[in-house]
């Protein structure tokens, strides 16, 4: 595994976790620490309990970022229960889990002087510290105000457009090239990337068809941890973050961990694959509605609302549909739809490797599997399709 092109080593120092989110800044403080004097290492924090991010959320964005060596440092003063019993577990599942990573139980803080060390020649510099100062205070992470509140970063959640990098934003190119940390999606187009900072974090978590590289909850987890390390992080997402992209549930779980966030919209991929491949959305003769209808619902049906889907004079526009292609001609018809009206299923919209399959109804799902056509793709429904350059 690579990290932009490098085998990576990587440290997790893991400690206990606290209710006072203020003891996170020993570990904040070690790992600007052994990230400034080891740059080849990757480094993150872990607790045990009731803080973010767990041991399991750590390896998980190591892995994600290409790390083939980690090794996990427990900051304990001596060896316990934890250290004999419950970390072996967890370490044997998280091996299984992630094979192409080698997990190695480094010493506790108890055997490794030098962390000890580190921690009192940081507590000893500060010399105006307070009698009465928090955890948090001492070690650089807290409010300054003796109250031990967390400080977050912002959670920007950015719309990267269809694909082609020139559909982005002037305002979601600003922050990508200012970003910390971005995590993105599958479907962020080739070349956006390139506006990152060399220095930043970048994390994939993308959703392909039946394959996902990160559940929901733990992106949810990751985008909190991030924002407790950092100033701007990026959540990047092709299309607009708002059209089915997630970005409702992202943005209720970082509300409800009290961490700042902001949104971005982006170009989605309906508009863009429709301009690319030539035939308007609406238009005042054909097409007086426009809908956009998800062909994948999250328990895996396809349950949808056909009777409304099958109107006339509208277009429908079928996200994550490919897979569903033959239900959806099928239901559409038999609430009304007639089997020659036209379809088109664009693929890798906006992009250079852009295909476009124009079809009817009754007939598209043959078309679909004769050329192979895979996901991603969108699936337009209407007669606006016929309105494509060249037909009539």
């Amino acid at each position: 595994r690579t990290f932009r092109g490098r085998r990576v080593n990587a440290v997790i120092l893991l400690g206990h976790g606290a209710r006072d989110p203020a003891w996170a800044g020993p570990f904040a403080t070690l790992r600007e620490t052994l990230a400034r004097e080891q740059p080849a290492l990757a480094v993150e924090t872990a607790f045990l309990a009731f803080m973010p991010p767990t041991l399991e959320e750590a390896v998980s964005l190591l892995a994600g970022r290409g790390a083939a060596r980690i090794a996990i440092v427990p900051v304990f003063l001596a060896r316990g229960g934890h250290v004999k019993d419950d970390l072996p577990e967890r370490l044997d599942a998280l091996r299984r889990r992630y094979p192409g990573c080698a997990l190695r139980l480094a010493a506790v803080a108890g055997e490794a002087p030098e962390v000890i060390a580190a921690i009192a020649a940081h507590a000893a510099a500060q010399a105006d510290m307070r009698p009465d100062a928090s955890c948090g205070e001492i070690f650089g992470s807290g409010s300054g105000s003796g109250s031990g509140e967390q400080q977050y970063g912002k959670v920007w959640l950015v719309g990267a457009g269809p694909g082609d990098p020139e559909l982005l934003t002037l305002k979601a190119a600003r922050l990508i090239s200012r970003a910390d940390a971005i995590v993105y999606d599958h479907l962020v187009g080739e070349g956006i990337l390139a506006l990152a900072r060399l220095d930043a974090e970048i994390i994939y978590a993308g959703k392909e068809a039946s394959r996902h590289t990160l559940p929901q909850a733990q992106i949810n987890a990751m985008l909190a941890a991030l924002a407790k390390r950092h100033k701007i992080v990026v959540r990047l997402k092709g299309g607009d973050p708002f059209i089915f992209g997630r970005g409702g549930e992202e943005t209720q779980a970082l509300s409800a961990a009290g961490i700042p966030f902001g949104i971005v919209p982006g170009v989605t991929a309906a508009s863009g694959c429709a301009a690319y491949a030539g035939f308007p959305l609406t238009h005042r003769d054909h097409a007086r509605m426009l809908t956009f209808a998800t062909g994948h619902l999250k328990n895996g049906s396809v349950d949808l609302d056909w009777p409304a889907l099958a109107r006339p004079c509208q277009t429908v526009v079928f996200y994550m549909g490919v897979a569903a292609a033959e239900e959806i001609s099928q239901q559409l018809m038999a609430h009304g739809l007639p089997a020659d009206t036209s379809v088109a299923v664009v693929r890798q919209a906006t992009l250079g490797g852009q295909m476009s399959l124009f079809s009817q109804l009754d007939e598209f799902p043959m078309r679909l599997r004769e050329a192979n056509f895979t996901p991603p793709a969108l699936i337009v429904v209407g007669e606006v399709v016929r309105l494509k350059a060249g037909q009539s």
